[in-house]
């Protein structure tokens, strides 16, 4: 994908979407889309980031990076704030918590956000600037059976709930 300068494929690994991700409503806030971040799709990533970046991705790189994800399970959330001046929106999301089909309760072991930086979502007949940014809530692969669900707020108090079964994703 990134030899041809093409859109990195997420689809596969989308858990969540947004109806329409490119538009937002006047005022308000959202969170666009939730990817999972199994230990494949983020050695994949990864070295897309690299190689669209005119690096030259090696089997030595690939496996540093194997090695540092195949202990976690993450979350990426991307979403954008509710007006331009909103520019600390993501230090507002809630910790991330694994709800699992036991009912056990296993909190993130880390938070990862990047961003946010200044975008332009379509609200109508208008275009609002926003900041947009991604926040990746990683937990021990360890503890996490194969299905459950992953349980977040945004800063504006919208609670999302969302059920995963991992065998879905590679």
């Amino acid at each position: 994908m990134a030899h041809e300068h093409g859109a990195y494929a997420v689809a596969p690994w989308v858990l969540y979407q947004s109806a329409d991700p490119l538009r937002a409503a006047h005022g308000q806030a959202g969170v666009d889309a939730v990817i999972v971040e199994t230990p494949f799709e983020r050695v994949r990533y990864e070295a897309f980031l690299d190689a669209i970046q005119g690096l030259t991705v090696t089997p030595g790189m690939v496996s540093s990076m194997a090695r540092q994800a195949r202990s976690s399970i993450g979350f990426l959330v991307y979403a954008h704030s509710r007006t331009d001046e909103d520019h600390n929106f993501l230090q507002g999301f809630s910790p991330g918590v694994l709800i699992l089909s036991t009912g056990a309760r296993v909190p993130d072991d880390q938070i990862v956000r990047f961003g946010p930086s200044s975008d332009f979502y379509d609200v109508g007949t208008f275009r609002e600037q926003r900041w947009v940014g991604s926040i990746t809530y990683r937990f021990p692969l360890r503890s996490c059976d194969e299905r459950g669900r992953f349980d977040f707020s945004d800063p504006y108090g919208h609670r999302y709930d969302l059920p995963f079964d991992l065998s879905r994703f590679r």
